[in-house]
Parts: structure tokens; sequence; C-alpha cells
């Protein structure tokens, strides 16, 4: 199996330490946040894609070719167009199940390890206020009806926390640009479930995001306890 790492933005909130780093190589304790996952990757993965862009050359300094026995790639992503246009620069390395990660969030090794024992899936986690967030919709059978960003009118209280494993097909999909101006990878996945594919859902042991500075702080709180 593949993993595929975002690792392209541009890390506004969290200047001005991305000034001089791009976001998966932000200090959490003292070690870049992106290493945390890749020290938690199930062992089924052998390859690591990382899409990388702002300042992508650092990770590339740093990781090099290979890491804790998996070779390493690089692609770059060019214009930052979302991530749906990021995952599709992995096309012409992607082979076939792969893993999505967020180069900036920080993953449980063990709800890593239940995801990708299937072969699509969402890693999602239960929030209190999911009209803030991409939530997730279910069938009475537990699968993915659809993926709505922020909706009015919740009807789950699970939010996609960026991992899920995933068949190639989803690189062919061409979906128009969100209100954002930016192409959304669950917009791809919802076509492939109108398509009639089934998505489970695996809850994560272990979220951190890392997208602003009080996320970083707490994100160093939970890895030093």
């Amino acid at each position: 199996m593949q993993a595929v790492i975002l690792a392209a933005g541009l890390g506004k909130r969290l200047r001005p330490i991305t000034e001089t780093v791009p976001k998966p190589l932000v200090p959490v304790n003292g070690k870049p946040v992106v290493q945390y996952t890749l020290d938690r990757l199930p062992p089924f993965v052998e390859e690591i894609i990382f899409v990388i862009g702002y300042k992508g050359q650092m990770i590339r300094n740093l990781f090099g070719d290979a890491y804790g026995g998996r070779t390493l790639r690089y692609v770059e992503q060019g214009e930052p167009l979302g991530t749906g246009h990021a995952v599709a620069a992995a096309a012409p390395f992607v082979q076939g199940t792969f893993l999505l990660l967020y180069g900036d969030d920080v993953y449980g090794q063990d709800g890593l390890a239940r995801l990708v024992r299937h072969e699509n899936a969402l890693l999602v986690r239960r929030v209190e206020h999911p009209e803030r967030f991409g939530v997730v919709e279910l069938d009475a059978e537990g699968c993915v009806v659809r993926m709505v960003e922020k909706p009015l009118q919740p009807r789950s209280d699970l939010s996609w926390v960026g991992a899920c494993v995933v068949q190639r097909d989803v690189l062919d999909i061409k979906t128009p640009k969100s209100p954002r101006g930016e192409y959304e990878f669950p917009d791809m996945v919802n076509v492939l479930i109108e398509r009639g594919v089934r998505f489970r859902t695996e809850l994560a042991d272990l979220w951190l995001p890392g997208n602003t500075h009080d996320e970083v702080r707490t994100a160093e709180e939970v890895l030093y306890s």
C-alpha cells in the first residue's frame, strides 16, 4: 500500500513560523509534526508520496529518499488549488489502494491501523458543533451517504479528519471548483459514493490538527504527556 501525504500548504495561520519552514515541518516538542504520523504508519504502507509545494525542498532535504524502511517520492502540486488538486498531483505514482493523510496533522496509530483494513473508508471523530466542520452522513448500514461542508442542519456529529483509504479511481474524477475557488477532495469522494462505491468509517483514537498556534500548543501538551 502507498500513502499520499499532502504537504504543500502555505500555513498562513502559523506565521511567522511558516515564514521559515513549511507546515509539515513546524516543530512540536522539537520534532517536525509530520514525523509523528510517519512513525505511526501501518506496516502495510511500503511507499510514501509527499505532495509538496511551499518550501517543499526542505521536506525533501530532511527525509530524502527513504524513511523507516519505506521509499519516499515527491511530487510538486504547483498552484495551491485545493486538496482535490493536490491529491490528483500524485496520480502518476499511485498504483492502487492508498492511504491519504494531511501532513500537518497528527493521527493515532490504532485509528490508522483500523482504517487500512478497508478498501474505502474515512477516519472520523465526533464533534460538539458539527455545523462548523465537514460532516459525514451515514445510512442505516453505517456506510457514508455523503460529505457536507459546514451544513446548516447537520444530520450527523461525525467530522472527517483528513485521513482516508481509497482506490486510485478517485484520481480520475473531475469536479468543479468549490465556492472557495478550490478543488475539494470531499467532492471527489461524493462522486464515488453517487456511483455506488461504499465507504465505511473508523473513529480516530487520536487526531491533532496543526493549523493554528493554539492547535500546535495543544498538540505539544497531548504528545508530551
